[in-house]
């Protein structure tokens, strides 16, 4: 029961971290480019890398509230960092792996207060620490999910892993971020998506885990009285 409540409660952390980073990519692209547009007019403007908003660099122009509401989804991603080894494997994380989830969730708290603070300004914040927290943030995060891809609990909790490995930023640079000029028009939006469908595998997961917990105490329910049958017997 309790497994199924966390699992319930990061999926609800994942659903809103996924809808925040949507609603950010609607910001920089809505009226300039139509879903699958990638020429023309201020479609070919905005995919310029000086509009890009999660993590911005110098030289950089704000669109929107875009910066914000991507900050906010990075802060959500973060406190559901600090639950997903509970919630996949249903169980505590060793030490090493438990400094290495405090250090990427570490990393989403700094990108994540800069690229909002970034937002709030209209200029350029660096992360504290600012390469390490980027080095981190990018690489760390997508080892840990492919490990638990392969630990977790039940196909949905896999699955769920799986998902968040492809909203990744790291996934991203090398494939959906990619567009004809610089930045791929909506790829925030794909990871928004793309870790909101993260959270609905793993609300399943809360859903099937408490299934599979009823089947596994009947099962030794029913194993204890067969074997208390066979003593009598004998």
């Amino acid at each position: 029961m309790e497994l199924r409540v966390l699992r319930a409660a990061v999926a609800a952390l994942l659903g809103l971290s996924g809808a925040l980073m949507y609603a950010g990519s609607w910001q920089r692209w809505a009226g300039a480019c139509s879903w699958g547009e990638v020429e023309g007019g201020g479609c070919d403007l905005l995919q310029d890398h000086r509009y890009d908003f999660v993590a911005p660099s110098a030289p950089w122009e704000p669109v929107g509230d875009a910066a914000q509401l991507a900050g906010w989804s990075l802060l959500v991603l973060a406190l559901a960092f600090v639950l997903l080894p509970w919630a996949f494997t249903g169980r505590r994380p060793g030490v090493f792996a438990a400094a290495a989830v405090v250090g990427a969730a570490l990393a989403l708290v700094a990108v994540g207060a800069a690229t909002l603070r970034s937002g709030l300004t209209g200029s350029v914040v660096h992360p504290f620490a600012s390469d390490l927290a980027l080095f981190v943030w990018f690489l760390v995060p997508p080892i840990l999910l492919i490990r638990w891809a392969v630990t977790a609990r039940g196909w949905a909790a896999r699955a769920a892993a799986v998902w968040l490995v492809l909203a990744s930023p790291l996934v991203a640079a090398f494939s959906y971020a990619i567009g004809p000029y610089d930045s791929q028009p909506w790829w925030e939006a794909i990871s928004g998506m793309l870790t909101a469908t993260a959270g609905l595998c793993l609300l399943a997961a809360a859903a099937f885990s408490d299934r599979s917990g009823r089947r596994e105490t009947a099962s030794a329910g029913a194993a204890t009285t067969v074997e208390h049958g066979t003593a009598s017997f004998s």
